[in-house]
């Protein structure tokens, strides 16, 4: 293993988004030499997790047609991360300029927007990042040679800024300074441990989705009116689980208002907003977003084209009420909605830079 990670580093100065003979000398030490190294490990890994894992899996990738500025190899579980894009893993990332490889704590950094892969926001990526070092905090201390920070020097590949806001932390390896086998491993089962405890405790610490569901549905449904529906990708909330959401969200900060003094009429079946709040001389254009799953800066809502006129028009006087933690009764016919943990913004300046459309309207001329 060690000999394969260095030889990758060495074809790193060549790289080339064709498939050279550089590039093909690479792609097989990524997808046979390291991928196939790991995979002899996974009993061993396995043995050594606290948590139980039966669906640990490898998976490798230089580049599907153009090959990647930064190639990487990953553990995981199938079920906690179907895909490089979700969940939590351990990976190998390639430096850039080929002096250094980093054995990563990572999470997916893209997501599927108009028929491609993109980098999720980098101020989202890392506030996630320290929310897991804090909670991890107690089973990484044990490694004071962990890093915090990686540095590819990927300026390159639209992916490898996402990579480094991504990493929670990670084992650094110089290419002239590479260590034994028996390190590699052992860094790796490290790694590997503190990964299964982060799937055990993920759903209770706000860890466990990388997106929110009604995000990852409206990404399912564009790629579906645009003719791109993914093989076996099915919504996560149903329409009446969406609605009870959405009343709730509404009742939550209604309630609010009301008990600031505003006068609340609900306007969302009309406008291109959802509650009109008065007080005295004061009008207020108020948006409601609603979630199940928790809120921290650098999280993702959806809007509407007529939401983003509207809020860019009217600021300063609107507000952003955004309603996280609700919980989801759906043992009941129709499902209920309780709870909520409310966040205010007010007033709520739309920066357009901030938005990412998930499907575009195309006029096609003669």
């Amino acid at each position: 293993m060690r000999v394969s990670l260095r030889d990758v580093l060495l074809l790193q100065p060549q790289w080339t988004s064709q498939n050279t003979p550089a590039m093909q000398k690479r792609g097989r030490l990524i997808r046979h030499e390291v991928a196939g190294w790991l995979r002899e490990q996974l009993p061993v890994l396995r043995r050594g997790a606290p948590v139980d894992t039966a669906d640990w899996r490898v998976e490798a990738s230089d580049g599907a047609g153009n090959k990647n500025v930064v190639p990487w190899v990953r553990v995981y579980s199938a079920a906690r991360s179907p895909s490089a894009t979700s969940g939590w893993y351990v990976v190998y990332l390639f430096g850039a300029q080929g002096d250094r490889a980093y054995l990563s704590l990572m999470q997916g950094t893209s997501e599927w927007t108009n028929g491609e892969f993109q980098s999720r926001p980098l101020p989202g990526l890392r506030e996630r990042a320290q929310r897991a070092r804090e909670v991890l905090a107690d089973r990484l201390r044990p490694r004071p040679d962990l890093v915090e920070k990686i540095v590819l020097n990927a300026d390159r590949s639209k992916h490898g800024p996402a990579y480094e806001a991504g990493t929670v932390a990670a084992f650094e390896y110089e290419v002239d300074a590479m260590p034994s086998d028996e390190v590699l491993l052992s860094d790796l089962s490290f790694l590997v441990s503190v990964l299964s405890h982060l799937y055990d405790i993920a759903p209770h610490v706000g860890l466990e989705d990388d997106l929110a569901p009604e995000i990852v549905d409206a990404l399912v449904e564009a790629d579906r009116s645009a003719g791109r529906g993914r093989r076996g990708q099915g919504l996560r909330q149903t329409a009446a689980e969406r609605v009870a959401i959405e009343r709730r969200a509404v009742a939550v900060a209604a309630e609010y208002l009301t008990a600031e003094g505003y006068e609340v009429v609900d306007v969302g079946a009309t406008e291109s907003y959802d509650l009109d709040a008065r007080r005295g001389e004061q009008h207020l254009y108020v948006e409601v977003k609603g979630t199940t799953t928790v809120w921290t800066n650098g999280s993702e809502i959806l809007l509407t084209r007529k939401e983003v006129a509207l809020h860019l028009r009217e600021y300063p006087n609107n507000m952003l009420l955004i309603v996280s933690r609700i919980a989801l009764d759906r043992s009941i016919t129709p499902p209920s909605a309780s709870g909520g943990e409310l966040r205010v913004i007010q007033p709520w300046r739309l920066v357009e830079a901030n938005l990412t459309p998930v499907t575009y309207r195309y006029l096609v001329g003669e």
